[in-house]
């Protein structure tokens, strides 16, 4: 389906919500604003209506803040971060200002249908 072929960026400053992974049976999750011009290549199906996708060019600013809220939000939890985990839901492809460096939202949107069909049974 070459999901990561769907790059894109956001237009705006927008806060985004991400999963927290633990070295621990605990999965969190935050939010943050992104910031205008942060690329994403979506990877690989998270539930039915939302895929996983990765920062395209790794930005130490904001994994510090992100970390910094871990901190404060998982205190007693933070020395054992092992990272982050961002999404993308299919309301979001629909609300959210993006450019697509390649790909589009169609394309993504179409491949979050075929992942929720009878041929992939994990999303029913």
């Amino acid at each position: 389906m070459k999901i990561d072929e769907n790059i894109f960026e956001l237009v705006e400053d927008t806060e985004l919500e991400y999963l927290v992974h633990f070295a621990a049976p605990f999965t969190g999750s935050d939010k943050c604003i992104i910031p205008k011009g942060t690329a994403f290549a979506p990877h690989s199906p998270m539930r039915g209506d939302a895929l996983y996708m990765h920062l395209v060019e790794e930005d130490g600013e904001l994994l510090k803040r992100m970390e910094e809220l871990v901190k404060v939000n998982y205190e007693q939890l933070y020395t054992r971060l092992q990272g982050f985990s961002f999404f993308i839901t299919e309301e979001q492809l629909h609300t959210i200002p993006l450019k697509f460096r390649s790909g589009s939202a169609e394309r993504l949107l179409d491949i979050m249908r075929k992942l929720r069909s009878p041929l992939y049974p994990m999303f029913p």
